[in-house]
Formats: structure tokens, sequence, C-alpha cells
């Protein structure tokens, strides 16, 4: 009899009870060992207490603070390395899965040696057209031939693509190690899913979407303008983000830096600005630090 892959399933929950229990009552896996875990980042609604009276067979992991996503998705890592597991998958809190979703992710990830992330298709709340966000990941420089291949009916098992959210990956946990880690500590929130690909690429690995496999994102009744802090922060984001690239040189990262900052000289952002010029300047150290652990065994 075949061995069942050992996977453990991380979710990184805050103030989730909005999904949270169409989210756990979804995952219906017949063929894989599955253990799933939640790690709370100090929730300040009932979500930990609804998960352990309504969910007891789920581990949960309340913290004592808010440990962002990378974080909290290092804690559960650790655990399912920890406990031999041969897959993580990172799922959202704001998500609605299928039955058997992994196992047809896990299909598809043994079939080819090179792939390192697989992921399904994500669909808007009603499921009847794909998440916004995710459609604009699909493009003919991103992902090749999908658009064509869609079009004339004629899809493939799957297709690379340079970067899909990590609302719901599935990875090898052989592949994290071999990466050094899963996520950088250079990122909190935001950031972490685009570095870990950066850093997928630089060993040879690639990131793959599945046409046959869906989940629901359901974030569309949070669509709107973003506040101002927040396009701030993920201008601070990206400026990391592209300096730690370990794909490109030191000197390509700092010129990629400061085309973006001349975009927000341009749209009138002095202080944005100012922020990109000076991050690779003044802070070539720090950054050099974390673009060498990406190239090493340990991660920073």
């Amino acid at each position: 009899m075949m061995k069942k892959n050992k996977v453990y399933c991380i979710i990184v929950t805050y103030n989730a009870m909005k999904w949270i229990e169409r989210c756990l009552n979804t995952i219906q896996e017949d063929h894989v060992q599955l253990e799933i875990i939640v790690i709370d980042n100090n929730s300040t609604d009932e979500t930990v207490a609804f998960i352990k009276k309504n969910f007891p067979s789920i581990q949960i992991f309340p913290q004592q603070e808010n440990l962002g996503f990378s974080g909290a998705n290092n804690l559960g890592y650790e655990l399912a390395k920890k406990n031999n597991a041969d897959f993580v998958y990172l799922l959202n809190q704001d998500t609605i899965s299928y039955p058997n979703n992994i196992e047809k992710l896990i299909k598809i990830y043994d079939s080819y040696r090179s792939i390192g992330v697989v992921s399904p298709l994500h669909l808007n709340d009603d499921g009847n057209k794909l998440d916004k966000k995710f459609e604009e990941y699909i493009t003919s420089g991103s992902c090749p031939h999908y658009i064509s291949d869609i079009s004339l009916g004629k899809t493939k098992e799957f297709y690379q693509i340079g970067f899909v959210n990590a609302a719901a990956w599935l990875i090898k946990v052989e592949t994290i190690q071999s990466l050094g880690g899963l996520f950088s500590k250079a990122f909190y929130h935001y950031g972490e899913d685009s570095n870990f690909l950066s850093r997928l690429r630089f060993h040879k690995k690639i990131c793959v979407i599945v046409p046959n496999v869906f989940i629901h994102h359901l974030r569309e009744e949070r669509e709107g303008k973003m506040s101002t802090a927040f396009e701030n922060r993920k201008l601070s984001i990206k400026k990391v983000e592209i300096m730690t690239n370990p794909n490109i040189s030191y000197k390509k990262a700092m010129s990629n830096t400061f085309r973006y900052a001349g975009q927000q000289l341009f749209r009138m952002n002095i202080k944005g600005a100012c922020e990109l010029f000076s991050y690779p300047l003044f802070h070539y150290h720090k950054i050099n630090k974390f673009r060498a652990s990406y190239k090493s065994g340990s991660i920073l």
C-alpha cells in the first residue's frame, strides 16, 4: 500500500471570524495524511475560542503578539518540519476550498522536478470569475501560453507563472530546506511571497498554477482605494523586495530602485522618492547580509 503524503496545512489567522468557519469546513482530503494547524496572530475577536469549540481536532497556537504573515507561517513551517511533514500548504483564512485540492496539487508537484511552488487558481467570492488580483498576475509575459491555451480550449496540466500570492501555496518541505527556510525576516507582512519566489528562481525552481484546481479568495468586499499610510508602506516593502532580489546584482537592483524613485518623483511623492534613493546608499551592509543569506543554507 502506497504511503500517504503527510501535509501540514498552515492557516494564519487574525480576527478571522468572518471567514474561518467556511475556510475550515471546506478543507476535505481523502487520500492525504492531513494536519491542519492554525497560528493565531493575537486576534482580538473570538477566533481562538471559536476554533477550539467547533474544531477540536485542529491544533491552534495562539500568539501573544502579532508575528505578521511571515513570522506566523515560519512558526507553522518549523512545526511541520519537526513532525516530518512531506509538504506544507499555506492557506489564507479568507478562502474556500474544494474536495481533494491538496491531493491534486501534489500530483502536479510530483510530475516535474523543477516545480517548487504549486498553486490553484483563485476565484472571486461567488466563484463566477477569477479573483481580480489573481487575474492581474496572468499576462503573456508572466504566464506564457495560458491566455492563448484557455482561449483555444487546449489547456495544459500546469503553467509556469512569475508570481502568485501565497493564499494557497503547496511546497515540499525539502524544497524549503534547500532554500534555507521559508520567509525572510526582512519582511513582516507583504513582500515575503515575492521574495520567496525570487529565492526559488535563484535555486532553479519554478512556480506553477493549475487550471483545474480552485479556491475562492474572499476579498471583493475589501476592494477600494488604499489609505495613504498603506500606500507608503507598500513603497517601503517594494524597496526591500527589489534590493534583496538574489537574481540580480546589487548595482542592477539599485538601478531598479532609482527608476522606481523616479516614478514617485513624477507623481510628486517627494518623501517616497527620497526614501527610495537613500535606501540602497545608506543600508548597503544590511541589504547585503540578507542577499548573502539567500544564497546560503540558512536565510535571515
